[in-house]
């Protein structure tokens, strides 16, 4: 008589041959919050645009740290005759067609309104009315306007990162190659439009001692300037700063190196985001053990 002994089954399966997995209460409630969030944003942008506002990406620097590069702008129509000195609002003229600015109230006469950009040396050459006041921002996001720049860029990449990969029949392998593309995409568009680090120089004198330049930072991260021959600055996003370059090239130029200036903590976190397409390759190749119940 022959005798069989049962074997306990144990061993591993790749995550994606796993079928059936419940979906476990954290999953539930980010979804259910990511829902709730997006209808939240829905129903505002449809009651914004309803009430006939209009939003606008700020593209130069012209008003320094209250309103830097990449900063999303929502306006709302408003009367020029409730404006003040100080008021920022947006408008477009017929001297310069197509072109929006967002620039702030330094007088206000007979004729209209005077505006002028914050880091601007000179008050801008036209007077405004009701016909071209756009609106008044009732909202300035800063960074967020990147974003929307950005969005073009991010679209097509996604779209074409999807279609090329939809071949691959294995879940790891087509997952981690869409992680991967959209970083790559993610990193494209940040060489194109520049939003994390950009040093514009607004003016260069003669002095004395060299050249003094006044520059502005109109990049997301806090950078520090140096002047080849000069003084360093460190500026945040919209700040201006000056140097005072004393060593010239043989060609009377002179050279700004600008670099990322951050703390302990801000690179820290820099690094942690750097890490997210290698950590959800990772999670999304790991394996599980199953046990035969």
């Amino acid at each position: 008589m022959s005798q069989t002994a049962a074997i306990p089954l144990s061993g591993t399966l790749d995550r994606p041959v796993l079928r059936g997995r419940a979906v476990s209460r954290p999953e539930t409630v980010l979804a259910w919050t990511v829902a709730v969030v997006a209808a939240v944003l829905l129903t505002a942008a449809v009651l914004f645009l309803s009430a006939g506002g209009r939003w606008f990406v700020v593209e130069t620097p012209s008003m320094g740290e209250a309103a830097p590069v990449g900063t999303l702008v929502l306006d709302l129509p408003v009367d020029v005759d409730t404006l003040a000195v100080g008021d920022v609002v947006s408008f477009a003229t017929d001297a310069n067609p197509g072109v929006v600015y967002t620039h702030r109230i330094i007088g206000i006469d007979a004729e209209g309104l005077h505006t002028r950009g914050d880091i601007n040396g000179a008050t801008d050459p036209w007077t405004l009315t009701q016909h071209d006041v756009i609106g008044a921002p009732v909202l300035l996001v800063p960074h967020l306007g990147w974003l929307f720049r950005a969005a073009p860029i991010l679209l097509v990449g996604t779209l074409l990162i999807w279609t090329l990969t939809s071949a691959f029949t294995d879940r790891v392998t087509r997952t981690c190659l869409r992680i991967a593309g959209g970083a790559l995409t993610t990193s494209y568009a940040a060489f194109v439009l520049k939003p994390f680090v950009n040093v514009t120089t607004i003016t260069n004198t003669s002095s004395p001692h060299g050249v003094e330049a006044t520059i502005v930072s109109s990049g997301i991260f806090p950078v520090r300037v140096d002047a080849h021959g000069g003084n360093s600055v460190h500026l945040v996003d919209g700040q201006v700063g000056r140097v005072v370059i004393e060593e010239l090239t043989k060609n009377g130029h002179y050279q700004l190196t600008s670099n990322i200036d951050l703390d302990p903590m801000g690179w820290a976190a820099l690094i942690l985001v750097c890490l997210v397409p290698l950590v959800l390759c990772l999670a999304v190749g790991r394996v599980e053990p199953v046990r035969a119940s």
